[in-house]
């Protein structure tokens, strides 16, 4: 059992959800910010793990935080979440893309 992993009530040791998870959870909301509450709310861990997993990635500086109140803080990512190589393929061909059609607009309009 690992030290990173935190346990759940009653001792027993939850999922394991990595920072690429948190990054990703960050990268799919429309919020600037969120709290450890929302981001338990989209992962199979409990609020407490999450708040124990942010506060390893702040020491990172994947993440930054600010109180909202004697209790609450929203907390940001600092970092995008890596793409998988197919993701970065496809991107990297819309904007090629994109560049062409761009290109193709300027030709036609001088």
């Amino acid at each position: 059992m690992s030290e990173n992993q935190p346990r759940e009530g009653g001792g027993k040791y939850g999922e394991k959800v990595t920072e690429q998870d948190i990054l990703k959870t960050f990268d799919y909301s429309d919020d600037p910010f969120l709290t450890t509450t929302e981001l338990a709310e989209e992962l199979p861990v409990s609020r407490q793990a999450v708040a124990y997993r942010l506060e390893q990635m702040r020491e990172k500086g994947l993440v930054d935080k600010k109180k909202t109140g004697a209790r609450g803080a929203g907390w940001w990512a600092e970092l995008a979440p890596r793409l998988s190589e197919k993701a970065k393929q496809r991107a990297d061909a819309a904007d090629r893309e994109n560049a062409h059609s761009l290109d193709d607009l300027e030709e036609r309009f001088n």
